[in-house]
Parts: structure tokens; C-alpha cells; sequence
């Protein structure tokens, strides 16, 4: 059973899922339209929105050449996908259309076409096994829900990264485990820390061979005050303005990652970078070892 999350090859009859369109029940939509003010959620305005959808469904007409601005926080093109009035999304993206792309009709539709979340990226880097394994978590969640970060857990879920994400799925052997068991039993990923601002210490600590310490309370609470004092103590750090961007360096991006959302360094020499990185990894050694050294969690 453990083969499949690790497989990349779908099923006769099972097109590869992608975060956007997971199946036949649901749709993410979220990204639509992308002038959304900032911590907008669909959800908020549900019943208002239901009824949108389903006009802007009723009137859409595929061979309406008119260009058609945006008005608002609203697109005209946004509607139901589907008959049933499940999945939501636009009337207008070139998957319902032969690849012919008709986004050009709204005044937005360069960033339209740009238009894509991190977490999408992260699900698409997945084997298909794993990507079946971690959409089960959204099992019951209707196209709203699904939508809504407050919902649907695997927007922060994929914060951790390709690696952590495979392994977990390929530990569990692709069964069907419902969101609530799932978190009961890994305590850590249920919100207790960022994930991309801790994603590289977790990855660092739990992939050799440790994947385990996911499911222990006692390993939550310490990696949350370890991290919290990695923080700490380099916390006063000064830079250069004239050094690149953080995340233009060479390094492990789930390291820049802690660099630039754990400990709020923007810009940084890559010397310096890489000074903090065997910092960093001497820390995560010496924390290792009191951790196997440690009774109260199972090696």
C-alpha cells in the first residue's frame, strides 16, 4: 500500500487531481477574481454569492466577443462549472474551452492568467498517490469550504513542503484518514506553529528517520519552544541594505523561507546566510540529541 503515494503514474480511470479542481463534488476558487482585498473569503458572503454565480451561469455566452470590465470585487465570468452547481470557478479559462483562452474579455486578464496560489505549486510538486492521499483531509468540504483557508486545511498544510508532505503520505500507506483523526494524531500540524517559517527545522529534525515524533504531544511543545528560542537568539539581527533579497539566494529555499518569515531578515550577504545556517543546523543537532536522549518521546 505504501507504494502508491510514492507512484506518479494515475489510474486508468482517475485523471491526476490538482488543488483547483480535486474532483467532481468541489472546486477551489479561491484566486477569482484576483482583485480581492486582502483577507477576503468567498464564504463570508455565501448566500449573497450563490445566487451571483448562478446568474452570472445563466447569461454567459460563449460566443459573446464583447469586452466587459470588471466591476468591483465582482466578475461577470465567475460562475458554476458544472450542471449540479457544485464547482465554481471561470466560464472563461481555456480548460473549458479547448485550450483557447477567452480571459481576454474581462480587463484583468493578464493577472488572471498569472494568477496562482503557493499552495497549488506545492500540491502539483507531489507524487499523484500523495496528492490522493492529503485531498482525503478535505473529504465533506463543499466548493465553498474548499475555498476558504478557514476551512479547508490543506492551505496550510502544504506551507511544509514537498518533502515532509511525501513522506508522511508514503507513512501512511495512502489510507483514508478524516481531517480530525488526522490532526488528534499530529498534533504539530494542527496550527500550533507557520509552517513556512518553520518548515526547514522540522524537515531537518523528523526526515531522518523520525517521522514518528509527528504524532507526540511531548515533541509539539518542544519544538515550539526550541523554535521560539532559535528566534530568540538571533533576534537584533543586522543587515546590509545593500545586500540581495533573501529569497534570491542560493541556499534551500525552506531556509530562506526561515529567514525571511521566522526571523524577518529580508536582505542578507550570502556569506552571512550561510554563517546562520551552520548556526542553525549545530542548534537543530543539539536538540536532536536531548530529544533521543529524552524518555518521553518514542525513538
Amino acid at each position: 500500500m505504501k507504494d502508491e503515494a510514492s507512484s506518479n503514474a494515475p489510474g486508468p480511470c482517475r485523471p491526476e487531481p490538482i488543488l483547483c479542481l480535486p474532483g467532481p463534488e468541489k472546486s477551489c476558487f479561491a484566486c477569482c477574481p484576483p482583485i480581492r482585498p486582502a483577507g477576503y473569503e468567498h464564504i463570508q458572503y455565501r448566500t449573497i454569492l450563490q445566487r451571483v454565480l448562478r446568474e452570472n451561469t445563466r447569461c454567459f455566452s460563449e460566443g459573446d466577443s464583447r469586452t466587459r470590465p470588471i466591476p468591483g470585487f465582482s466578475c461577470w465570468a465567475m460562475g458554476y462549472l458544472d450542471p449540479s452547481f457544485r464547482q465554481a470557478g471561470c466560464l472563461l479559462h481555456p480548460a473549458r474551452h479547448g485550450g483557447k483562452d477567452l480571459r481576454y474579455k474581462v480587463d484583468y486578464a493578464g493577472k488572471c492568467g498569472r494568477e496562482n496560489c503557493p499552495e497549488s505549486g506545492t500540491f502539483l510538486e507531489l507524487s499523484v498517490g500523495a496528492r490522493r492521499f492529503w485531498l482525503h483531509l478535505a473529504d465533506g468540504l463543499d466548493t465553498f469550504r474548499y475555498s476558504s483557508r478557514a476551512f479547508n486545511p490543506l492551505f496550510n498544510l502544504m506551507g511544509w513542503g514537498k518533502r515532509l508532505l511525501e513522506r508522511i503520505a508514503l507513512e501512511k500507506g495512502g489510507q483514508k484518514i478524516h481531517r480530525i483523526s488526522f490532526f488528534q494524531d499530529h498534533p504539530l500540524l494542527n496550527g500550533f506553529v507557520d509552517p513556512r517559517s518553520h518548515a526547514y527545522l522540522l524537515t531537518r529534525i523528523v526526515l531522518q528517520d523520525r517521522i514518528h515524533w509527528l504524532e507526540s504531544r511531548t515533541f509539539a511543545r518542544a519544538f515550539q519552544d526550541f523554535s521560539d528560542r532559535i528566534v530568540a537568539g538571533f533576534r537584533g539581527l543586522t543587515t546590509s541594505d545593500d545586500a540581495p533579497h533573501t529569497h534570491l539566494l542560493g541556499l534551500d529555499p525552506q531556509f530562506l523561507d526561515f529567514l525571511r518569515l521566522g526571523l524577518d531578515v529580508k536582505k542578507i550577504h550570502e556569506e552571512t546566510a550561510k554563517v546562520l545556517k551552520e548556526e542553525t543546523d549545530h542548534s537543530l543537532g543539539g536538540f536532536i540529541h536531548l530529544l533521543k536522549e529524552s524518555d518521553q518521546i518514542p525513538c
